[in-house]
């Protein structure tokens, strides 16, 4: 009944926001404003990340029994998908693409769980754009993400309030959804976030501080890749270092004094280019912690200049993982807004490995104790010869 009700509420809130646009691709009241996300009764908000599912051309039986069993485990009030939510193809068709989205969204769909995405390098590396995704993603009742417009560069960056429990005109909580984008053309390797995009959410931001009276609205913010002054948050070590990865002729462990929980199991891929991002959210002051995937590996939990830095491995089964594979839980409470709390569900924690049920994650958890250190080890050897 819950879930038919969350239904009936999302196609009445759609056919609303979808008679509101206005010219140039914005909205009057916005996906996002119109799902009116609030704290519970309990005053607490549960979000669950999902990274990098990334399984190719559908999902694999083992991944999709894993995404139902966390959403049922972890009960969410938003699900936050942050790219390489499907593997782009040279040859892959619109239909093709909307099958692979179908496949995981259909999932959420039947929870009856709101859902908001972003995009990450793989996604539209086939003939799909990131705008004919984003339709697709729109066409699902329980989907409040939206595509902003021609005006912003890249696809999906946009902010969800979280109204307060008791007074439905009041963001208590804002969550920030950024368009990383993909690969930088001009100066080789990933992209980075764009200055017109900063210069929105420095507006906006500016503006909910205004309709806060003056006080930032506490925030988190999601996004495919990694900031580039996460590199703050380790630490240079002897070649060789046990534990240690290697990157910009260095090798790198965590910084235990900046170090919440978490481990570094590869080195992170951030832009080359620093185009400023981390410094407008700094002064802004209104973001509590940047959480991202993109490194499958990878799940540490870092500080950088008052603002937490947090890496989500994959979710999926097809692409490269260990057994840190999972999803990340965050937990908000509307009497502390100046904190969360956030843990990992991962495919440890629901799987017997003795178990036919669980056949497939133990196919591919052994095939990739395998592979992860030769592929590791020519990760190394190309970035020596770059």
């Amino acid at each position: 009944m819950k879930s038919l009700l969350k239904k009936i509420t999302a196609v009445i809130l759609t056919a609303v926001f979808l008679l509101l646009p206005l010219n140039g691709g914005a909205f009057a009241v916005t996906p996002a404003e119109a799902a009116q996300l609030k704290f519970g009764a309990d005053k607490k908000f549960t979000i669950m990340q999902v990274a990098d599912i990334q399984d190719g051309p559908g999902l694999l039986p083992a991944t999709a029994r894993f995404l139902k069993k966390a959403v049922e485990e972890a009960n969410p009030d938003l699900i936050v998908l942050t790219g390489d939510n499907i593997m782009g193809g040279k040859s892959r068709s619109d239909a093709a693409t909307a099958n692979a989205i179908d496949k995981f969204m259909s999932i959420f769909e039947e929870a009856g769980v709101p859902v908001a995405a972003v995009f990450g390098n793989h996604d539209d590396e086939g003939n799909t754009s990131k705008e004919k995704q984003m339709a697709m993603y729109m066409s699902y009742n329980c989907f409040i993400g939206y595509d902003e417009g021609e005006d912003l560069s890249g696809v999906g960056t946009y902010n969800i309030p979280i109204y307060s429990s008791s007074n439905p005109q009041k963001a208590a909580f804002n969550i920030w959804m950024i368009d990383s984008g993909t690969y930088d053309t001009v100066n080789g390797g990933y992209a980075h976030v764009q200055q017109d995009q900063i210069d929105w959410y420095v507006n906006k931001s500016n503006q909910l501080k205004a309709d806060n009276g003056g006080t930032p609205v506490p925030s988190l913010m999601f996004q495919h890749i990694a900031v580039p002054e996460v590199y703050d948050a380790f630490v240079s070590v002897p070649l060789g270092t046990p534990g240690s990865i290697f990157k910009y002729g260095k090798c790198f462990v965590l910084n235990p004094e900046m170090t919440k929980a978490g481990e570094l199991n590869e080195a992170p891929c951030p832009p080359d280019i620093n185009g400023g991002q981390f410094e407008a959210v700094r002064n802004q002051g209104d973001v509590l912690a940047i959480a991202f995937g993109h490194d499958h590996l990878n799940t540490y939990e870092v500080t950088v200049q008052d603002v937490d830095l947090i890496c989500t491995p994959t979710a999926g089964l097809a692409s490269y993982g260990d057994n840190n594979r999972g999803v990340r839980v965050f937990t908000l409470d509307e009497n502390d807004t100046e904190s969360y709390s956030t843990y990992l569900y991962q495919y440890t924690d629901c799987i017997d490995p003795d178990s036919v049920f669980s056949i497939g994650y133990v196919i591919v958890d052994r095939f990739w104790q395998f592979a992860l250190p030769f592929m590791q080890f020519f990760l190394i050897i190309s970035e020596l010869f770059s």
